[in-house]
């Protein structure tokens, strides 16, 4: 049994990769946590990398300079990373389709049957990605998504191996990625990995579905017998709040790691903690509330048995730069492990996913899909259908219990906001800590009302439409929730507008008032 884990990665998946002061503000912050690698994440990195074909004229010298440009910055950082012990990896769509591809590759747009995709891709591969990857020597590997397969396409099945071959040619390792959220996923990466020698690691999101809390470890890291493992936590999180919003997350990425630990043993080699989104530009985890997941993360990778609560305690002196005490300790460790319960609870309609990506349903028609495509699989929620068809006393006890979690939802953001404002006016910190802390926890009670309002707008909606008059609900009622949805995205409105200098530019996108106001025109067209 391993008590720490080989490598401990971090990705940055922003365009502010190819920015060199923000890069170095990472590696500071990677050798200061003893994270040992770093992972460049771009969709398009591979189409950057490689040279446009001889049928590419239109813009070819501003083409081969943006390539040369990128090469360069990349021999940089690998040089600079490796002067601190930092591998360095980049990941990206094995079969880049984009538009960067289009411009490079105008001949692309002519194949018409799998066969000439197949001979196009490997030549990509072993040509064109091997002359770029033969000037990044300093790199480690590189890091694959799987794409959807298209009609007229070929399959990864006879392409992938391609990538593979020239890989290792160079003496670089290949890892191939869990990436496809939907139920095709699990038998494709399979279906991938079995045309594949056994040296091609693995690497699966520690839950199934992107990262959200409380839903139970990926099934997929049971399965996969022999391979070398990597398992993938997204710390900037995409599912839960941005890093605008609180979110404790140590006890349980302990929880997952020693779980995987005692299923993988030997063949978890890495960790990889997600630190950006490549779509929401300059967001920094590192200086947020949330860091303290980053920092726990890394610590469990050296240590995986080490205390959740000692791990706190170190980025906490960290973050309020002094010695803290058991009762100052002891204080913040309940306010944050408050924010666990309340994210859980919030943005969910008893365990079902109510959110899209952070944010409120913009229809109705999406309220529904996301609560059926996604339930959390956990000791607190049955695996029940929500609001079941022609079964009326099972939607109306389903009804009061949703109205019993927003009521705790409710009740958890105000006492947060309590124990916050007792903080600090009790507790030394600095103007600037103190002013972060205070915004975050700000923005929780308006988080809180949204999904409230929204939970009880699109239950009743449901309930109306699957029981009618059996529901317990009245059309009245009904109306007098949609224009609640229609005055709360005035006010939030009012307060992103109030508030616009002293938070970030994306808050605005995360509480984005347009998308309650058409859930609200939704509801009453539907």
């Amino acid at each position: 049994m391993q008590t720490s884990i080989p490598l401990r990665l971090l990705e940055v998946n922003s365009s502010l990769i190819w920015h060199w002061p923000y890069l170095q503000s990472v590696i500071a912050v990677m050798v200061r946590d003893q994270f040992n690698g770093l992972v460049i994440n771009q969709q398009n990195l591979l189409s950057l990398l490689v040279s446009p074909s001889i049928y590419c004229q239109h813009g070819r010298e501003n083409l081969l300079r943006e390539r040369k440009e990128h090469l360069l910055y990349l021999q940089r950082l690998c040089r600079y990373c490796r002067a601190s012990g930092i591998g360095v990896w980049l990941q990206g769509e094995a079969l880049p389709r984009d538009g960067k591809i289009q411009e490079k590759y105008p001949e692309y747009a002519l194949i018409e049957n799998s066969s000439a995709d197949e001979i196009f891709w490997k030549n990509f591969y072993q040509q064109d990605l091997f002359e770029a990857l033969q000037q990044l020597s300093g790199i480690d590997g590189m890091i694959v998504n799987l794409p959807r397969h298209q009609p007229y396409k070929a399959s990864w099945v006879t392409t992938i191996p391609y990538l593979y071959q020239t890989l290792r040619s160079l003496g670089k390792k290949m890892v191939l990625r869990d990436y496809m959220e939907d139920e095709a996923a699990s038998w494709q990466l399979v279906n991938a990995l079995q045309v594949l020698p056994p040296d091609v690691r693995v690497s699966i999101k520690a839950v199934a579905h992107g990262y959200r809390p409380g839903f139970v470890n990926n099934p997929l890291l049971t399965q996969l017998e022999g391979r070398i493992k990597w398992i993938e936590f997204d710390m900037w999180g995409l599912e839960y709040g941005w890093t605008l919003l609180p979110c404790y997350l140590l006890e349980e990425i302990q929880g997952r790691l020693s779980w995987v630990e005692s299923m993988a043993g030997e063949h978890l080699e890495a960790i990889t903690g997600r630190l950006s989104w490549e779509w929401i530009s300059n967001s920094s985890l590192i200086n947020s509330v949330n860091s303290v997941n980053l920092h726990g993360l890394a610590m469990f990778g050296r240590e995986i048995f080490m205390s959740e609560k000692q791990a706190f305690h170190c980025w906490l002196t960290d973050m309020l730069e002094h010695k803290v005490g058991v009762a100052e300790l002891n204080t913040f460790h309940q306010l944050y492990t408050c924010s666990y319960e309340w994210m859980r609870k919030t943005p969910y309609i008893l365990g079902h996913v109510l959110h899209h990506y952070s944010q409120v349903p913009e229809s109705y028609a999406q309220a529904v899909k996301q609560l059926q495509l996604h339930l959390r699989h956990s000791d607190d929620y049955s695996m029940s259908v929500l609001f079941p068809m022609g079964d009326p006393d099972t939607g109306r006890e389903q009804y009061q219990q949703l109205l019993l979690e927003k009521q705790r939802a409710i009740f958890l953001a105000q006492d947060s906001r309590n124990r916050l404002h007792q903080i600090i006016h009790s507790i030394a910190m600095s103007e600037e800590k103190r002013d972060l802390f205070k915004r975050v926890w700000e923005r929780v009670p308006y988080y809180t009302e949204m999904f409230n309002s929204v939970a009880r707008s699109v239950a009743m909606k449901m309930m109306l439409d699957r029981y009618g008059n059996q529901s317990g609900i009245s059309l009245f009622e009904l109306t007098k929730e949609i224009n609640q949805l229609r005055l709360l995205a005035h006010r939030i409105s009012e307060w992103l507008d109030k508030e616009e200098q002293q938070q970030p530019h994306y808050l605005a996108m995360l509480f984005d008032p347009a998308r309650l106001l058409s859930l609200a025109e939704s509801l009453t067209a539907d």
